[in-house]
This record gives C-alpha cells, sequence and structure tokens, in this order.
C-alpha cells in the first residue's frame, strides 16, 4: 500500500500544472474615430494618457531611450529626457506625482517627479517590459505569461497572475494599460490586443489589429512589413473621451477609437 501511494504522488507531482479553466473570450473590433501621423518616430515601448497629455516611452533600438510628450491633437513630439543608450527603456506609468519607466534587461526602474526630474531607482528581479497601475499597485510583464502585481514604493513583488486563453497560457504579454478594472495587453511579435482579468489571469476578449494596416499609406505599411519588431505596442486611454490610443514600434500614424464587440 505504501508502494502504491508513492507512486501515486510521484504521478501527480508529474503532470504539469493546468492552465486556469476560463470562459471563451468575446471578440472584438477596433473602430477608429480619427488618427493623426506624428512628426518623429519612436520605438514605442510605452503609452499613456496623463490628464490631456499623452506620454510615450521609447527603448533604443532604433533611435535612443526617451520619455516623450506627444500632442494628441497635431502628432507633434516633443522629447521630456533622454537616456540615449545608457539603458534599453521599456514600460512606463504615471503613479500619483511619480513616473516610472523599466528598463529590458538592467534590472532597474526609473522614477521621476512630473517634471521629469530623477527621484531614484529599484532593482527589479526580472526582465521589464510592460508597465501599467490600478491606482494601488503597479502591475508589470516580463515577456512571459504573467502579470506582476508591485509596490510603488520599493518596486517589491506583492503577488503575480498568470494569463490564460482558451486553456493556454499566453505568453510574451507585453505593453500594459489598465482600464476599468480590467488590463489590456499587447503581445510581442502578434497583431493581437487582450483584455485580462487581473483576478484571475482569464483573457476576457481579445482584438485583432491587423485592420489597421490598410489604413496606413503604402510606404508605411511597407515599413512596418520591413521588421518583425514592427508590431502593434501602445495602448494608451483618455478617460475624458473613453477613446483608446494604439500605435505600434516606430509607426508614424497614432490611431483613435473605440472597442467593440462582435455580434
Amino acid at each position: 500500500m505504501r508502494t502504491l501511494l508513492c507512486l501515486f504522488l510521484l504521478t501527480l507531482c508529474a503532470v504539469p500544472a493546468m492552465a486556469q479553466k476560463c470562459p471563451v473570450p468575446k471578440i472584438l473590433t477596433f473602430q477608429v474615430e480619427k488618427q493623426i501621423p506624428r512628426d518623429t518616430l519612436g520605438f514605442t515601448q510605452g503609452l499613456e494618457m496623463d490628464g490631456s497629455t499623452l506620454l510615450e516611452g521609447t527603448g533604443n533600438m532604433f533611435g535612443d531611450t526617451r520619455i516623450n510628450r506627444i500632442d494628441p491633437a497635431t502628432g507633434k513630439v516633443t522629447q521630456l529626457m533622454s537616456a540615449g543608450k545608457r539603458y534599453f527603456g521599456e514600460g512606463i506609468t504615471v503613479f500619483g506625482d511619480r513616473i516610472y519607466q523599466m528598463s529590458w534587461r538592467e534590472g532597474q526602474v526609473f522614477v521621476f517627479d512630473r517634471q521629469l526630474r530623477p527621484l531614484g531607482q529599484f532593482p527589479n528581479p526580472r526582465d521589464g517590459w510592460g508597465l501599467t497601475n490600478d491606482g494601488t499597485r503597479l502591475i508589470a510583464s516580463d515577456g512571459s505569461s504573467r502579470l506582476f502585481f508591485l509596490s510603488p514604493q520599493d518596486f517589491s513583488t506583492l503577488g503575480s497572475v498568470r494569463v490564460t486563453r482558451n486553456g493556454r497560457y499566453v505568453d510574451n504579454l507585453n505593453e500594459l494599460e489598465y482600464v476599468g478594472g480590467a488590463v489590456w495587453a499587447n503581445l510581442f511579435e502578434d497583431w493581437d490586443v487582450v483584455r485580462i482579468n487581473p483576478a484571475t489571469g482569464c483573457v476576457e476578449a481579445s482584438a485583432d489589429l491587423r485592420p489597421l494596416r490598410s489604413r496606413v499609406s503604402t510606404a508605411e505599411r511597407k515599413y512596418i512589413d520591413s521588421d518583425a519588431n514592427f508590431v502593434p505596442n501602445g495602448i494608451a486611454h483618455d478617460a475624458a473621451t473613453g477613446q483608446f490610443i494604439l500605435t505600434g514600434k516606430n509607426w508614424k500614424t497614432l490611431f483613435f477609437g473605440r472597442f467593440s464587440e462582435v455580434n
């Protein structure tokens, strides 16, 4: 009997963890209401509305690591901070009177005041990809299938959840935006954007952004298609209008619109 029990326990240990059982995600479409060209390209790694200001964090794969202000009416880009090649910038978020920007592989999170004056930095024990917040905690991705909940005081890990869609874990979670109790995420090297329940990790809905390709010029489409890195990356939400703002890495166009369910 003891031998059988041991064999049973070993069998249980050998079974891989099962993904969270979730409802079938809803299918969304993105309805474009406005699109504007920006006057300077950026390798967009983070995008966030701060009142009436659109902030962008860039990486230095095709330029420098910067934090920019983009005029949502004209597309004019104003550089607010440049770290050059010192680190590879990733996600940004505005939390209270602070702006946070993660680095990709340097293991650091840089903290600024609202005038972009450095306040210090925290260690990050994992890769930095996307960053947002729910008003209480910071929420980050590291390119895996996990979302991490973090303290804004010292970036310590408060918890995590693994993201699941149709019984499978969703890897390559990238740029993040928290809207109305849900986390929206771009997926690296993919044209899908997903809406995630942060309590369960279940993907509640997803949208295919490939139709945006047909809305840009032939020259921009050819440029986007020239590099696998130039996928959609950048989700911001304007609470004043209810619009989402979408773009991609080194895209010239910013898209303003809303998600709606496909009947």
